[in-house]
């Protein structure tokens, strides 16, 4: 006798100017504004974030969601070319024009040549048919490409249903695949099973391999991929068989698959009543892995939240030895007992191997229902973490939609500032919002400056860091110009320019470890 199949959940897509705005940043700031990322002016619906951002300059950031200011929902990408200060809408798409109903579960992605990549699957809701697509952009969102069909099914009674991408590329100049861009995803069999299946481009998004099978089970969900700094490839999901959060891995880029190993067991949300009651709250894994040259270099890290009996928490393992063996679960956020904390992300920054983790908290509101974005960094490996703190003074009441989504995101801009992006209720059913913050050495102190002729010099005290940027303005408030970085405690420049009695003001900062 056969064993009953586990009920799967399904993600899909439920049908159903910024506040803060700045235009130059400070190099003052170790945060940034609540900065709406979808720019409708109707109130329609935004949810299920995703967020990217260049690994080689962090002006360049990329945001989305699923977007309903079209009626249905459709998959919404924002570019902000600013470092997150401003977005613009950059593409509002169901895929190929006038197939589909519906469009959702957005993903982004950019590599590092700067490539935008746009994913998602598009569906109807009175056929079977749908297709999972991916879209690029070589101009930061200016124009993009027509779709491109990873799996499609157009005209297809009875066809499997593709369901919840998600996708990376990998940034380590040393694989013999940099640049590759990954996709996995749920297929839903049509005659009945569920597993993980992945596919990959070699040439910028313009046509994707077969999908392979990725996992063994046949009732998976929420997978998620991600590379090492050898090219190496490895996507978790959620065997609901077992339920357990596996992972599996690829050595020759994807092409085929090794044996899905165990991480942790997992209670998950999607049974639980959360404290409002009116939105689901499904537990997903993701995965990220320390591509850096420092101590932890091709650590893989796993975090997805779990209830704990009483209320759920963000957990985090991790592997030293390429996904043979996983550390046991430790607890990443610090709320107090009973209080929810859901929906989290995670991403390794690729220079420093810190690792940043967001999350969506009720500790703030002493009925449990309205939340906030909180977030924490660990510098060593997940062994410990800064004090959690939230990202936003505004709650979110989730009570105004029936859909929050699925899921939120984050993102380590170059310069070490960590974003993470949530839906978020202040205006009206939902909003994409993103907001920043960064670690950094202390601040240089004793700062002199001297002035013989020509010449002035800048001399400071030093402390722990890589190197020192030096800025000028014309007022403490900016906009400040960059200097060529200085890695002593003196700088040089040369003010044979300056006008007699004008006034300029300087800042030293300290960059790097």
């Amino acid at each position: 006798m056969s064993a009953e199949r586990p009920n799967v959940p399904r993600s899909a897509v439920v049908d159903v100017l910024p506040i803060d705005f700045r235009a130059t940043s400070n190099p003052l700031d170790d945060s940034g504004p609540n900065v709406r990322m979808n720019q409708d002016t109707i109130g329609r619906r935004q949810n299920e974030i995703t967020m990217a951002s260049w690994i080689q300059n962090p002006r360049l950031v990329m945001g989305g969601s699923n977007d309903y200011r079209n009626g249905d929902a459709s998959g919404g990408f924002y570019v902000s070319i600013d470092g997150g200060y401003s977005f613009y809408d950059a593409l509002v798409t169901r895929g190929p024009a006038g197939v589909f109903e519906a469009s959702g579960d957005p993903v982004a992605a950019i590599d590092r040549t700067g490539r935008l990549y746009a994913n998602y699957i598009s569906f109807d809701r009175t056929t079977d048919d749908g297709g999972l697509y991916v879209q690029s952009s070589v101009d930061s969102g200016i124009s993009w490409s027509d779709p491109v069909p990873i799996a499609e099914h157009i005209n297809a009674p009875g066809a499997d249903f593709e369901d919840k991408p998600y996708a990376c590329c990998d940034l380590s100049p040393g694989s013999p695949h940099v640049n590759s861009h990954y996709v996995s995803w749920t297929r839903f069999y049509a005659a009945g099973g569920s597993p993980i299946f992945l596919s990959y481009s070699r040439n910028g998004g313009a046509s994707y391999s077969a999908p392979v099978r990725v996992s063994e089970s046949d009732a998976c969900q929420f997978s998620c991929p991600a590379t090492g700094p050898n090219g190496e490839v490895y996507v978790v999901f959620v065997d609901y068989w077992t339920a357990r959060i596996k992972v599996d891995k690829s050595l020759d880029g994807g092409v085929t698959w090794g044996t899905d190993v165990t991480v942790s067991q997992i209670w998950d949300l999607w049974g639980q009543v959360n404290p409002c009651g009116t939105f689901r709250t499904p537990s997903y894994p993701m995965i990220a892995c320390d591509i850096s040259g420092g101590p932890r270099h091709g650590w893989i890290y796993v975090c997805w939240v779990t209830f704990n009996g009483t209320d759920p928490d963000v957990m985090l393992s991790s592997s030293a030895d390429g996904g043979a063996t996983w550390s046991a679960p430790v607890r990443v956020d610090d709320g107090p007992v009973g209080t929810w904390q859901w929906w989290q992300w995670m991403s390794v920054h690729p220079e420093t191997g810190h690792l940043g983790i967001g999350w969506l908290d009720r500790r703030d509101d002493p009925a449990g229902c309205l939340y906030l974005p909180y977030a924490t960094i660990s510098t060593d490996g997940g062994v410990t973490f800064e004090q959690s703190f939230p990202l936003s003074s505004v709650q979110s009441n989730p009570t105004v939609t029936n859909f929050l989504g699925d899921y939120n995101s984050a993102t380590f801009r170059h310069d070490g500032g960590f974003y993470y992006g949530w839906v978020d209720t202040r205006n009206d059913t939902g909003d994409g919002y993103s907001a920043w913050f960064r670690l950094g050495p202390p601040a240089p102190e004793g700062l002199v400056i001297s002035v013989a002729g020509d010449d002035a010099r800048l001399d400071w005290n030093p402390v722990e860091a890589a190197s020192y940027e030096v800025y000028s303005a014309l007022s403490s408030e900016g906009p400040y110009a960059t200097f060529v970085g200085a890695t002593a405690d003196t700088f040089l420049l040369d003010i044979s320019a300056f006008s007699t009695n004008e006034e300029k003001f300087y800042v030293v900062k300290a960059v790097g470890e």
